[in-house]
């Protein structure tokens, strides 16, 4: 059970990493569905420990959501820091036209 809910929460982290919340709702679907599908379940019906393991991973799946969609969040700030504090020049945004009436006075 805590392989399960250790890999629900990477796996998680990587779908908040690239991905909107959306994208939970087909994992929710794959993880009940690995879920069912395990050796273990085949013999008997759907019993406690499978619903306990199915909330276990539907809940690791989104922890790990929170912290990858955080992660990124802290991944893209060092960058908008980076930006917001560069001096902004006019000459960068006209381009080269001061340069060419500077060229065309000396002649």
């Amino acid at each position: 059970m805590g392989i399960l809910v250790i890999v629900g929460i990477l796996f998680g982290m990587i779908l908040g990493q690239f991905f909107k919340c959306f994208v939970l709702f087909p994992a929710y679907g794959l993880a009940i569905v690995l879920v069912l599908a395990s050796p273990a379940h085949m013999d008997k019906s759907l019993d406690n420990s499978s619903l306990l393991q199915i909330v276990a991973l539907i809940t690791s799946l989104q922890i790990g959501y929170v912290i990858g969609s955080v992660t990124g969040d802290f991944q893209d700030a060092p960058k908008e820091f980076e930006e917001s504090r560069r001096p902004q020049s006019r000459r960068a945004s006209s381009g080269g036209s001061e340069s060419r009436e500077r060229g065309k006075r000396a002649a």
